[in-house]
């Protein structure tokens, strides 16, 4: 058995044609020109999990999203390329390649919070991504923010977190902005709603070839073809992992394993004066997924996923988290077990149909999710509906199956919160977290340099103390600057209206304008 894995191994080393490789940002107009760009392919290349590697020049001309009869304009001037062109910075030679990028997203709105105060965010950092050689490549990133959120969003980090704080007001140590992780407040008491959070990822890997490598860093995962996914989304925080994939047969499977440290906001030790920074409550988790993909226009993968309590806050109670196989266990020290399926069709090179389909094996919660894209018919279109279903005490894992506790909130005040299926106290799914039924409808277009998106989010939680329905609608509009930073100027206005039974009607109205470079998803969709 060693043999044969060994010799599918070195075949595939063998094959591989190098090129300059670049991890795909997750964001959603780079994600929206992506789709486009693999769902049109003729190569068998699955990209269900993200982020997704590509080469350096293929990556940059799908950002450039030129359309026809119509070519950017490349300037002589340093200022001009550097401001339109190209990146900040960018080293070539034969054997090391460089390029960066300063980051920002300084967000301004008229809205003002209960306390007066207007909402903004103030977004500073970097974006480094390189190779050396020819099968080594890294990235590195880093956001420094500071907010003052419309009140809803209060609402939604408050909930993500802060349920049993210990130590008072004044000592507040949980609580997590969706997408990002950890957030202390500018001042010493939680009532001031004020966040400062910080989101920073890194990794080093080796390229095998196109569809095989090795990975080890501190990053966000997604997997799925969707806005959401059920399975493993981008709207936690990043976490410390090591990542195998391989393809073989021509990229026809495609297995994928990562191996996770995550963490529960609770500390070892109570904090004080002396120890502020006690270590948190870790947890380990292992993500497979096995795709298969029969002809270009059609592939589908098995997902398995399982957190496990770790010994002495250092390492996992079973050898078994070790082993590199999936979805068949003795059951010793998992936590959550969550397997499924996903999988996508493209038709005519225009329409995309995908879906997933999960279940809680230690929980017996299910979760699923069917959507459509449609690309077209005019170039740089991308039209959107997506239904998702989230089952009560999906991401919970349940110790006796006649003692269910249904899960009314994503953090639930008595609960444990290592028996959920979270990191930094933000679910591994489905944001959200808790049973709902949700249906999103998208728009994206890109003109050359102009753009303009919409969504509309309808949600139902289906609360058994207090059902919720939601109404999210975003619109924005703006021109790039330069698609390489993808550095740009928008405008946009979020609507939300929220109607609970028990607590009556919540609406928020959010108009704002930005000067950005649109890297990274901010989840706001809530």
């Amino acid at each position: 058995m060693l043999r044969v894995l060994l010799t599918i191994l070195l075949s595939s080393v063998m094959s591989a044609v190098f090129s300059q490789y670049i991890l795909s940002p997750l964001n959603p107009e780079h994600g929206a020109l992506m789709d486009v760009h693999m769902t049109k392919s003729e190569l068998r290349s699955d990209f269900a999990v993200k982020p997704y590697l590509l080469g350096m020049q293929e990556l940059d001309s799908i950002f450039d999203a030129d359309t026809k009869n119509w070519t950017r304009r490349e300037y002589e001037s340093w200022v001009m390329r550097k401001l339109k062109n190209e990146h900040l910075f960018e080293v070539h030679s034969d054997d090391f390649h460089l390029q960066g990028d300063a980051a920002f997203n300084l967000e301004a709105s008229n809205y003002a919070d209960d306390q007066g105060r207007r909402a903004y965010t103030n977004t500073r950092g970097y974006v480094f991504n390189g190779m050396i050689g020819k099968r080594i490549f890294f990235h590195t990133t880093f956001f420094e923010s500071q907010s003052i959120f419309p009140n809803y969003m209060d609402s939604v980090v408050s909930s993500r977190g802060d349920f049993n704080e210990k130590g008072g007001s004044k000592f507040l140590s949980r609580g997590s902005v969706p997408g990002y992780g950890r957030w202390k407040s500018f001042t010493r008491y939680k009532s001031s709603y004020d966040y400062d959070y910080t989101l920073a990822t890194g990794s080093f890997g080796v390229v095998l070839n196109r569809q095989s490598y090795l990975q080890f860093g501190h990053e966000k995962q997604f997997v799925g073809h969707g806005h959401r996914s059920m399975l493993l989304s981008d709207a936690s925080s990043p976490f410390p992992f090591l990542k195998a994939q391989i393809g073989f047969w021509q990229n026809r499977i495609t297995y994928t394993t990562i191996y996770a440290v995550l963490q529960s906001l609770e500390r070892i030790t109570n904090i004080g004066y002396a120890n502020k920074e006690n270590m948190f409550r870790r947890l380990g988790a292992r993500f497979h997924y096995l795709s298969f993909q029969p002809a270009g226009w059609f592939s589908f993968g098995f997902f398995d996923a399982t957190t496990w309590t770790w010994r002495k806050n250092s390492s996992p109670g079973s050898i078994e988290y070790y082993s590199p196989h999936g979805w068949i266990y003795t059951g010793n020290g998992i936590r959550n077990h969550i397997t499924g399926i996903n999988g996508q069709v493209n038709l005519f090179k225009m329409l995309q149909g995908y879906g997933q389909y999960a279940i809680n094996v230690k929980g017996r919660g299910q979760a699923a999710q069917v959507g459509l894209k449609l690309y077209g018919p005019i170039d740089n279109l991308v039209m959107q509906i997506e239904y998702n279903k989230v089952g009560q005490s999906f991401y919970f894992y349940a110790e006796d199956s006649t003692n269910t506790v249904f899960i009314k909130e994503p953090l639930q005040t008595g609960t444990n919160a290592l028996d959920y299926y979270q990191h930094n106290d933000l679910m591994l799914g489905h944001p959200m977290g808790i049973a709902l039924d949700e249906v999103i409808l998208k728009l994206n277009y890109r003109l050359r340099d102009l753009f303009t998106s919409a969504s509309v989010n309808y949600i139902k939680l289906n609360s058994i103390s207090n059902p919720t329905t939601i109404q999210n609608i975003r619109v924005e509009a703006g021109y790039v600057i330069n698609p390489k930073s993808n550095a740009q100027i928008a405008a946009g206005l979020i609507y939300r209206t929220e109607d609970r039974v028990n607590r009556g009607s919540f609406n928020t109205t959010y108009p704002f304008v930005a000067f950005r470079t649109n890297l990274f998803n901010r989840y706001m969709d809530f």
